[in-house]
C-alpha cells in the first residue's frame, strides 16, 4: 500500500465529510457528532485501498495482506490524528485548553480507542472494497463474453 496516496485519501475524505457536515448544519439545521464523521473517512479510503488492490492484482487479498494493510491503516491514522488535533485545536481555544489538560492515561485511552475502530473497519472495508471490485469485474467480464 503507498503510504502517499493512503494518507492523501483519508485526508481528502475527511474535508469532504467535514464539509458536508457543515453545509448540513448551516443550511438544514442537522448537526452530525463528530465521532462518525472521524470514522467515515477511514472506512472509505479503506474501500477505495480494497478497490485498487484487485484492479491491479485481479485478484482479492488473503488474509496476510489485510493484517498488513489493516495495521499500515492504523498507524497512518495515528500518525495523522495529532497534527490534526493541533490544527483543529488552533480555531478552538477551548479544545486547546482541554488537550493541554489531558495526562498520559487519557491520552492512551484516546489512541486506544483510535485503534479499537480503525484496526476491524480497515481490515473489513478494504476486504468488502476488494470483493466488491472482483464482483463487478466478473460481471464486466461477463457482459463482454455474453455481447461477442
Amino acid at each position: 500500500m503507498p503510504i502517499l496516496r493512503y494518507a492523501l485519501i483519508v485526508i481528502l475524505m475527511t474535508l469532504i465529510v467535514s464539509g458536508i457536515a457543515v453545509l448540513l448544519e448551516t443550511y438544514a439545521q442537522i448537526r452530525l457528532g463528530m465521532v462518525g464523521g472521524g470514522a467515515i473517512p477511514v472506512f472509505m479510503t479503506a474501500l477505495i485501498e480494497g478497490q485498487l488492490f484487485c484492479k491491479r492484482t485481479g485478484g482479492l487479498p488473503d488474509r496476510g495482506q489485510t493484517l498488513r494493510f489493516a495495521g499500515m491503516a492504523t498507524a497512518i491514522n495515528l500518525m495523522l490524528l495529532g497534527p490534526a488535533l493541533v490544527l483543529i485545536s488552533l480555531g478552538d481555544p477551548a479544545l486547546l485548553t482541554m488537550l493541554r489538560g489531558f495526562d498520559a492515561v487519557l491520552w492512551s485511552v484516546i489512541l486506544g480507542a483510535v485503534v479499537v475502530i480503525t484496526f476491524p473497519a480497515s481490515y473489513f472495508f478494504y476486504r468488502q472494497g476488494a470483493a466488491s471490485q472482483h464482483r463487478a469485474m466478473a460481471r464486466q467480464k461477463a457482459r463482454q463474453g455474453g455481447a461477442k
